[in-house]
């Protein structure tokens, strides 16, 4: 595995918990908008008897997911200072950090060095080949 792809995984795991507290938000105005039903009268069907009680279930499972997903998050970006803080430039840490782990854009990244964009490419690949003799 590469720099990059092990750097990588942290958008990956990251852009996992936004899409789950998106379905997660979804599913709650679904919640909202479900009334349960009250009448005494069972009729028989196939159709699922509680749409409510199920949609709760999911949002309590999808939760505890995210909370999972944000703990292996958590662990895995304190792996990736452990790495990164074996890198002797601190300008390399720094454009590696603000890259992956806080998903800065190149012109942030350049205007927080002090650098052109052009330059902060070139630290980046630089900061990727140090990386690669630690990992």
């Amino acid at each position: 595995m590469t720099a990059k792809e092990y750097l990588s995984q942290l958008i990956t795991m990251d852009n996992a918990i936004n899409r789950k507290q998106q379905r997660l938000m979804t599913l709650r105005d679904v919640a909202m908008n479900t009334t349960p039903n009250y009448s005494g009268e069972t009729v028989q069907h196939t159709r699922n008897k509680n749409p409510l009680e199920n949609i709760m279930t999911k949002i309590i499972d999808i939760d505890r997911d995210i909370d999972r997903d944000i703990d292996e998050l958590v662990d895995f970006k304190a792996e990736v200072w452990e790495k990164l803080d074996k890198i002797a430039d601190e300008r390399y840490k720094r454009i590696l950090w603000l890259r992956y782990a806080d998903r800065k854009t190149w012109r942030y990244i350049a205007l927080e060095l002090n650098f052109t964009i052009r330059y902060i490419h070139k630290m980046h690949l630089k900061a990727l080949a140090e990386l690669d003799k630690i990992i």
